[in-house]
């Protein structure tokens, strides 16, 4: 107790690294991944609807397509070369599929804030990839546009090259979606929060506990945005589904079942 009465605790953080170092948090029960139906999640796009087409035919060989959700962890654009086509794809797939659901990543979000600001902003996201976009687009960038006023004309050329609809559709996109015990985020949950009360950035950048922190609520988080050579459980209460598409050729499907299965696909 201290001084004034009040106990005082140990932050949740320490709390946790003790108890891992007792070796009680892998003894507290966690139940496996339970979605209440088989749940497709596949990884960042980065403007690869070749790889996207080749996955989906393969899932559909699997799993009927009326009979599983399918979330989308988000960065369908940048650095690879046919973001609009992705974003064709996708729009198309999820108006016409009610259990198919397109999460927004970090890469959506940065190009966001481009449109609202190309001067504070477009520069940010050219050096991310943002120029594969533009050239998608069938617009040309140079490097020595960088200028505020060709960044507000590449702003004003991309809003009405990708047209109302599709940018209106993105922007709608959810940062979060779950079913059961599975929660699926582009990049991370706050360990230290409930599932109701995670913040933005979070969910579209991280959070600096979510890969040495187990989550004490028996949730699973599948998420995109980390990539790694081996999808699926990575840790107690993580699922990560992100093979670096754009770059390596594989993109990837995690398919979990109600039973606690949880087994990957990739091209």
């Amino acid at each position: 107790m201290g001084g004034d009465g009040v106990q005082r605790l140990a932050p949740i953080w320490l709390t946790h690294l003790l108890k891992r170092f007792a070796g009680q948090e892998q003894c507290e029960p966690f139940a496996p991944p339970a979605p209440l139906r088989p749940l497709w999640v596949i990884g960042d796009l980065h403007g690869r609807a070749d790889l996207l087409d080749r996955l989906l035919k393969e899932m559909f060989a699997r799993t009927a397509r009326n009979a599983v959700d399918i979330v989308f962890t988000g960065d369908y654009i940048d650095r690879g070369p046919d973001s609009a086509g992705v974003l064709s794809r996708l729009r198309h797939f999820s108006d016409t599929s009610p259990s198919v659901t397109c999460l927004i990543g970090n890469h959506e979000q940065m190009m966001f804030d481009f449109l609202d600001d190309p001067a504070a902003h477009g520069r940010r996201w050219l050096r991310h990839g943002g120029y594969s976009t533009l050239e998608s687009f069938g617009l040309s960038y140079k490097r020595t546009q960088a200028s505020e006023a060709c960044l507000q004309d590449l702003a004003t050329d991309l809003r009405t090259a990708m047209g109302h609809a599709t940018l209106t559709w993105l922007r709608q996109r959810p940062l979060l979606w779950y079913s059961g015990n599975v929660a699926v985020a582009h990049a991370a949950l706050d360990p230290q929060r409930d599932l109701y009360n995670q913040l933005p950035s979070t969910l579209l950048w991280g959070h600096p506990l979510f890969f040495n922190t187990a989550r004490q609520d028996g949730l699973w988080v599948a998420h995109g945005h980390t990539i790694v050579d081996k999808p699926g459980p990575t840790g107690r209460g993580r699922i990560a589904v992100d093979t670096g598409a754009y770059e390596t050729g594989r993109l990837t499907g995690v398919l979990i079942l109600p039973d606690g299965g949880v087994t990957s696909l990739s091209t």
